[in-house]
C-alpha cells in the first residue's frame, strides 16, 4: 500500500498578453518540492497566470536570439506551472449548495465558480465539477448553518489541465483557471465537517478537538532497510515538527516520502501539503550518511478511542 501511494504522489508530482518581460515568472512555490503552491493574494494569481500564458502571446523586444532565449525560457516556466499542484481557501457565502438525500450527497450547484485570491480570479472544476462529499443529514446541516453563518470555506487542492490558460477580463485585472480538483475539504473555521475527492479517505479528526498525533515511520520504498532506522531514530523531532504543524492547521495528515543519505535530506513526495511540516522534516532529519533511500513517514490523527499509540514506531 505503501510503495502505491508513494509512486501517485510522484505522479502528482483567452489569455490577454503578458506585456514587455522576456519570460513569464514562474508561480512561486512556498516550500520543498511536493508541497502544493498555495494561491492566497492577487500577485499569485498574476505569477501563474503569466507562467501559463501561450508563448505566441508573449511581446519580447530584440534580435531573433534574444528572442528564441525568451520563448524558450517561458516553455520552461510553463511545463513547470502545468506539473504543479495548487491549494486555494474559496469563501463559500455565495457558493450554491444542492444535498440529495437519497444517495447522501452535498455538492455545488453547478455550473460552479470559486473565487479565490480576495476576488481577483475565480476557478472552474474540469472534473468532480460539483466537488461532491458524502455525508449525513446532520452533517449536511452544519455544512448550510456555518455557510448562512459566514463561516464556511472550501480548502480545495488541484491540478491543472495540460493545456490550462488563463482568461482575462477586459482590464486584465480578474481572471479565469480551469481546474482538476484532488482533495477538498469544508471546514467551519479550522473545523473539518466534510471532505471529498483525496481527502475523504483521510479522518475529519482535528487537534482541537481532542484527536491524537501519531508519526509512523514505514519500510523504504526505495533504498536499504537500514534507511527506516535512520529516520525513525529521529522519532522525537518529527513528533516534534507534527505537534507545531497542528497549532498551524488542526486537522493535517498524510504522508511525506523522505530522501535520506548522500549527505542530505530532502523531501520526495508530500501529500500533507504544509510547507513548513515538509522543512522542518528535512531539518530533523539533518545530514544522513549510507546509502540513499527513500522512507515514507505517516502523519495522522486518531481519536481518543483509537487504536494503537502516539509516536514513530521504531
Amino acid at each position: 500500500m505503501v510503495p502505491a501511494l508513494a509512486s501517485l504522489l510522484l505522479a502528482l508530482a483567452g489569455p490577454g498578453p503578458v506585456g514587455d518581460a522576456p519570460a513569464a515568472p514562474a508561480p512561486r512555490a512556498d516550500g520543498p518540492a511536493g508541497a502544493p503552491t498555495r494561491l492566497a493574494d492577487p500577485d499569485d494569481v498574476k505569477r501563474l497566470c503569466a507562467s501559463l500564458a501561450p508563448v505566441e502571446r508573449l511581446r519580447v523586444k530584440g534580435d531573433a536570439v534574444a528572442r528564441g532565449d525568451a520563448e524558450r525560457a517561458h516553455d520552461v516556466a510553463r511545463d513547470r506551472a502545468l506539473a504543479g499542484r495548487y491549494e486555494a481557501s474559496v469563501p463559500a457565502a455565495t457558493l450554491g449548495l444542492a444535498y440529495d438525500a437519497g444517495q447522501g450527497v452535498l455538492a455545488l450547484v453547478e455550473p460552479a465558480q470559486l473565487p479565490i485570491a480576495e476576488g481577483t480570479a475565480r476557478l472552474w472544476p474540469a472534473l468532480d465539477s460539483g466537488l461532491p462529499v458524502e455525508v449525513d443529514a446532520a452533517t449536511a446541516r452544519r455544512l448550510v448553518e456555518a455557510q448562512r453563518a459566514g463561516l464556511l470555506v472550501l480548502r480545495l487542492e488541484f491540478a491543472l489541465p495540460d493545456d490550462a490558460a488563463c482568461g482575462t477580463g477586459a482590464r486584465g485585472t480578474r481572471f479565469t483557471l480551469p481546474v482538476e480538483p484532488i482533495a477538498w475539504r469544508w471546514t467551519n473555521s479550522d473545523t473539518a465537517i466534510a471532505a471529498g475527492g483525496a481527502a475523504a479517505e483521510r479522518p475529519l479528526a482535528t487537534a482541537a478537538l481532542g484527536a491524537r498525533p501519531r508519526v509512523t515511520v514505514g519500510a523504504p520504498v526505495a533504498g536499504p532497510a537500514e534507511a527506516r532506522r535512520r529516520v525513525a531514530d529521529r522519532a522525537s523531532a518529527l513528533e516534534a515538527c507534527y505537534g507545531e504543524a497542528l497549532r498551524r492547521a488542526p486537522a493535517l495528515d498524510g504522508v511525506i516520502v523522505a530522501h535520506v543519505g548522500g549527505g542530505r535530506a530532502a523531501i520526495a513526495a508530500d501529500s500533507v501539503g504544509d510547507a513548513e511540516l515538509a522543512a522542518c522534516v528535512v531539518r530533523a532529519i539533518g545530514p544522513a550518511g549510507g546509502a540513499a533511500g527513500a522512507v515514507p513517514i505517516r502523519f495522522e490523527l486518531v481519536s481518543a478511542k483509537g487504536a494503537g499509540s502516539p509516536g514513530a514506531e521504531r
